[in-house]
């Protein structure tokens, strides 16, 4: 699988739909149709698709190579200013664990829809965290 992004080839609206369904390997057809269906039931699927087109990055991200000599130097969780949209919170995240970045935003923006508490968690891991060097 490869990083969720927005892509710039085949897009319609934002390039969400065609950006999942290169990440994934399926026609981003099918991933409209999903989004479409969904407008049916409670109108969830344009807050989804407007959540992912803040979240997602554009254009195919390529991952980061880490250097195993800094690997084993990491001991604590930075803010990141590469992968950074406000704070570097969730890049910092991916940084540490090497997950793809736009999940961890996806978690924190479903955490903050679920009842608020994704606002606090990053709120305090903004003031926890620090910035990488």
């Amino acid at each position: 699988m490869k990083n969720l992004h927005i892509s710039d080839e085949d897009k319609i609206l934002t390039g969400v739909c065609a950006g999942i369904g290169e990440s994934f390997g399926i026609n981003a057809n099918i991933v409209r149709g999903v989004f479409l269906i969904s407008l049916l039931f409670g109108f969830s699927g344009f807050f989804i698709y407007l959540i992912l087109t803040v979240i997602l990055p554009k254009g195919e991200t390529k991952p980061d190579v880490i250097d195993v000599d800094e690997e084993e130097e990491k001991t604590n969780i930075c803010r990141s200013w590469k992968k950074r949209m406000l704070a570097g919170v969730c890049g910092g995240f991916s940084n540490y664990f090497g997950w793809d970045v736009s999940l961890i935003r996806i978690a924190f923006a479903a955490m903050t829809l679920a009842g608020g508490i994704g606002i606090f968690l990053y709120l305090f891991f903004w003031f926890i965290f620090p910035n990488e060097e």
